[in-house]
């Protein structure tokens, strides 16, 4: 046997409230200890004051014992034949009157009706609620979401408990002894509450409703859970008088209800005497703003009458139920600064709050401003318009003094159109009217296709409207291209190529085809007995160069390159000569060279003239340095200067480029 736990229970009106309330031999109420056990023949011992009064377990409660214990009491011994004993359990202190304590007793334990811990057996169990704690021989048991849970036990008789909240708990034994098949055990506990519903009629709809002082929502309530038993229901509503009921829950039952509210107010009518704009309060409630008519309840009220910078008109009343009154609420009356305003030069304009029209000019005074925060504009043409706010108080004066800045007029226009800045901060396109202090501005002009213009500008009050022409740039430092061309030099070719800028570093890629052959060249083998046979060849392949562009015109661009061409030969057999003694072949000869081919290294320039925005032409001379060559290359470059001409010296390209 052991105490799990010891609690007050602040919601529990039980021992507070009729008939469930008890009184010592002093006439105090008792304090009331709910032991929470369905095990009986309990004595229990509270020392030299006694207990006042026992309940066993009843249909009212059949899961608890309810002990009435004087004020005061601090310790609790319980006994009992078959479990043990507690001795002198402490309680944390003086239990109070009228207040009612939880304590959960438990009281579990196994007999073993024959000892086998050889033989043992699975045992599935399933509880309601869920959430519901299982105790098998005093230990907890882990479960899952679904309350079940699987334990292996030995024959014998187990003891079980099953407790949650809000439910009767429920104590009993299970006995394993089938080695074979699986036993099963179900316990669905009773429940410990009702369910309530509180109804809402048009006076009532949106009431607080307080259950035992603690308040639980607002009207109408749908089956709130609400714990057997006896508990103090109030419903508060403005206009209203409170409503209180006693109302018994028992186990599983539903209690409707329908408070029946009892009107609390008088039918006002609140003006304020000539003056729409002031605004109403109703003890620090914001209800209406020049007139107000409604409900008041009865009671002490404290009615305001506020405007900004006025004085506030208030006035107590005790408003009686059942009892109409029109109340009329004096003028807030108006509370005033001065303001004294003084410009260099003067008969500027001002203007204060926004005000369409000027309220004077300068030097201005006006004695008669509501206090305040008011913004204050002082306007002059020709100069830079001042704003400032300002807080005036009560008899006080406060005084601005400025010297105005003078302020000139231009417009920029551009052609074309472009987006302008003025001094770094951009102020959209052209053309700009401009409105600014007297002084040097730099001003920059940028459009797509066109170079930017930058330059300096002296506003004053000669500036005239000005037009600033845009440059065309034909170079730009992104761009891709497409080209068509001739190869001179070494090598005569057509010549296509892709290629592009990206922030001027260039990057292109070009595809040569020759366009004429080489001379003769006289083949025949090492021994001297084929047939001698003459060849041409003609070059193909394509190059890829790097370079930087570095512009020198808007029209013209210098690209340093370096890059890589890789040439091959294509044969073609012209003849073969018929010599006496030696006889014709069968096939077509094919010399050791067809196919040969060689890499070079190049270096060179490109220059581009843009003759359009899309258009251009391009000039790229370059110098090659062969690097790896082909046997057949060798040995053709060693009797054809032309073809030694595809790999080594000078080479020019000319193109037409078409730009996007």
């Amino acid at each position: 046997m052991a105490i799990a736990s010891f609690r007050i229970d602040e919601a529990d009106q039980t021992a507070n409230v009729s008939p469930t309330i008890r009184f010592d031999i002093n006439g105090e109420k008792c304090a009331l200890i709910k032991i929470s056990t369905t095990q009986k023949n309990f004595s229990f011992d509270v020392g030299s004051l006694g207990i006042t009064h026992t309940e066993w377990q009843n249909s009212e409660h059949p899961g608890e014992i309810w002990l009435y214990v004087p004020n005061g009491v601090m310790k609790i011994s319980i006994q009992h034949p078959q479990f043990g004993s507690i001795k002198d359990y402490d309680l944390g202190g003086r239990l109070k009157k009228g207040r009612t304590y939880v304590m959960d007793l438990t009281s579990d334990q196994v007999n073993t009706l024959v000892v086998d811990y050889d033989n043992s057996q699975v045992l599935d169990v399933e509880v309601t609620p869920h959430d519901a704690e299982l105790y098998i021989n005093g230990l907890k048991q882990n479960m899952d979401f679904n309350g079940r849970t699987s334990i292996t036990l030995p024959f014998g008789i187990h003891n079980y408990r099953v407790i949650a909240n809000n439910y009767h708990p429920e104590e009993s034994q299970v006995i394993i002894n089938d080695k074979e098949n699986k036993q099963t055990l179900s316990v669905r506990l009773k429940q410990a509450f009702g369910y309530l519903n509180v109804n809402a009629t048009s006076e009532s709809k949106g009431g607080e409703l307080y259950i035992d002082d603690v308040r639980v929502g607002t009207l109408p309530v749908s089956q709130f859970p609400l714990k057997s038993g006896m508990h103090h229901l109030s419903v508060y509503q403005k206009l209203y008088l409170p409503y209180t009921e006693k109302v018994t829950m028992t186990d599983s039952a539903t209690v409707t209800l329908t408070p029946l509210l009892k009107p609390n107010y008088a039918e006002y009518e609140i003006v304020v005497d000539g003056d729409k704009e002031a605004q109403i309060y109703n003890n620090g409630e914001l209800i209406g703003t020049g007139h107000w008519k409604g409900k008041l309840e009865a009671g002490e009220h404290i009615i305001e009458a506020k405007k900004i910078s006025h004085t506030t008109i208030t006035q107590k009343i005790n408003v009686v139920k059942d009892t109409p009154r029109k109340l009329s609420l004096s003028q807030p009356l108006p509370i005033y600064g001065t303001l004294e305003v003084k410009t260099q030069p003067s008969n500027a304009e001002v203007f204060i709050d926004g005000g369409a029209k000027a309220a004077g000019f300068t030097d201005f005074i006006n004695s008669h401003l509501l206090i305040g925060s008011h913004h204050i504009k002082i306007v002059l043409p020709g100069h830079k318009t001042e704003e400032f706010d300002v807080d005036i108080k009560e008899g006080q004066t406060e005084r601005i003094n400025q010297v105005l800045t003078d302020f000139c007029d231009a417009t920029i226009y551009s052609t074309p159109s472009a987006y302008i800045s003025i001094d770094g901060k951009d102020e959209g396109k052209t053309p700009l009217h401009i409105n600014r202090i007297a002084g040097n501005y730099r001003v920059t002009l940028s459009a797509h296709g066109y170079s930017t213009v930058s330059k300096n500008m002296r506003l004053d009050g000669n500036t005239m409207d000005m037009t600033i022409p845009l440059h065309r740039n034909y170079i730009l430092s992104n761009e891709f291209y497409m080209q068509v061309g001739c190869n001179m030099g070494g090598m005569m070719s057509l010549n296509f190529g892709l290629g592009g800028f990206i922030h001027n570093v260039n990057i292109e890629g070009n595809y040569l085809l020759g366009l004429t052959n080489s001379e003769l060249i006289y083949w025949r083998d090492k021994s001297g007995e084929s047939t001698p046979f003459t060849a041409t060849y003609k070059p193909f392949g394509g190059n890829i160069k790097f370079g930087y562009g570095i512009r020198l015109h808007s029209r013209i661009r210098l690209t340093p390159q370096i890059g890589c061409r890789i040439i091959s030969l294509k044969e073609t057999i012209v003849e073969y000569t018929k010599t006496e003694g030696y006889p014709e072949p069968a096939n077509r000869y094919e010399s050791a060279a067809n196919g040969a081919n060689a890499m070079s290294l190049s270096g060179g320039l490109r220059f581009k003239v843009a003759l359009a925005p899309w258009l251009g032409l391009s000039v790229s001379p370059e110098y090659l340095v062969g690097i790896s060559k082909s046997n057949g290359f060798k040995a053709l470059s060693d009797v054809s200067s032309k073809i030694k001409g595809y790999a080594d010296g000078f080479n020019c390209n000319v193109s037409l480029n078409i730009f996007f």
